[in-house]
């Protein structure tokens, strides 16, 4: 079965325009998803827990095929055109907020770990 590694990217918003920071991944955590659903349905699942921890955290879910893995017919695709449902959890920023500044921001929250 084909394995992914998710990971949160810090991300923000201006209306149309969407800037992440692409160095760093945080919250990696490995998959395996047979179909485009199975992507679906684990990248849903990954960004809900990781907004209930970091609730005021803006990020795109990155979905990173394994090397050598096959991975199900349309996922390029798929994966350029949004509709595995990883850009969810971006917020809407005011214009007037330096992106580089607010996802400094976020980049900190997500290097911390969640208090259980």
């Amino acid at each position: 079965m084909p394995t992914y590694t998710l990971a949160a990217i810090p991300a923000a918003s201006h209306g149309s325009l969407i800037s992440c920071l692409s160095p760093g991944r945080y919250r990696k955590t490995r998959i395996e998803a047979p179909d485009l659903a199975g992507i679906r349905a684990a990248v849903a699942e990954y960004g809900t827990r990781l907004r209930g921890d970091y609730p005021e955290a803006s990020f795109l879910v990155s979905v990173t095929p394994e090397r050598g893995s096959d991975h199900p017919e349309g996922f390029c695709e798929a994966r350029w055109k949004g509709s595995l449902g990883t850009e969810q959890w971006i917020r809407m920023i005011p214009e007037e907020t330096p992106f580089k500044a607010y996802l400094a921001r976020v980049e900190a929250m997500l290097n911390r770990e969640v208090r259980s």
